[in-house]
């Protein structure tokens, strides 16, 4: 058994039990808690996703940006990112601590009923004194919430990772917007349903090189939010994963 020990005493802790299957499933970071204890009874793999550093909605008719990072992060079906009747001049940024090979979509109760694409671009040049942000169509992207439009069911939307990806600012050198980042944006190629809810998202790790897991074997670790927002997890089998919630404090 791997063992984790913590400078302040155990307070809480909640468990639930994920199904794992050879596909990969997303699991984000319970808010509030900073270590966990995973364990199945049959190997397993696991990756650590980037954090998810800013959800930002930019709204082109008054140059508004809007965070909504806590209702993408803290796990609760009660508040979502609304893209209600997105416009293709409209963006959603997301910032991430790394480059990230996708990110994985859960559309709440109202989903999009319209047959639409995304757009999705990241940041190619970084701001600097002398240059201007610019932006670069992702690649071989694959749109797996597309069921007769975008953004209609949960799932994976996955892109061949940039090799020219720049961590920057938004905005200009001048007049710079939020921390430095992994930026990537999108906005549909024509407007959205009235009303569309995304609970969460959980950024891809950057390849498929996933950590083995041992059978029967209980790992505890140290949840570090600054650099990681979930897990990207594959069974050898249909199994169950037992994962304890642990907060120090």
């Amino acid at each position: 058994m791997a063992t984790q020990t913590w400078d302040k005493p155990l307070i809480a802790e909640e468990g639930e039990a994920v199904s794992l299957t050879t596909t990969e499933s997303y699991l984000a970071f319970r808010p509030g808690f900073d270590g966990v204890i995973m364990y199945s009874a049959t190997a397993w793999r696991r990756a650590l996703s980037p954090a998810l550093v800013n959800v930002l909605y930019y709204d082109a008719t008054d140059g508004s940006y809007t965070s909504y990072k806590t209702e993408a992060t803290d796990g609760l079906s009660t508040t979502h990112v609304p893209l209600d009747a997105m416009p293709t001049a409209d963006y959603l940024y997301l910032g991430f601590s790394e480059p990230a090979l996708g990110i994985q979509i859960d559309i709440g109760s109202n989903a999009n009923a319209i047959d639409e694409d995304l757009d999705v671009e990241y940041c190619s040049t970084a701001v600097t004194q002398t240059t201007a942000l610019a932006w670069t169509d992702v690649g071989d992207d694959s749109d797996g919430t597309d069921s007769s439009g975008t953004l209609a069911q949960d799932g994976v939307y996955t892109w061949t990772l940039p090799t020219d990806w720049k961590r920057s600012t938004l905005g200009t050198y001048a007049a710079p917007l939020y921390q430095k980042c992994y930026w990537l944006r999108f906005c549909p190629t024509g407007a959205l349903s009235a009303e569309i809810d995304i609970n969460e998202i959980i950024p891809v790790y950057k390849n498929v090189n996933y950590s083995y897991k041992e059978a029967a074997t209980s790992y505890i670790d140290q949840l570090n939010r600054v650099k990681n927002s979930g897990f990207v997890l594959a069974g050898s089998d249909t199994q169950t994963l037992n994962v304890t919630w642990l907060k120090h404090g």
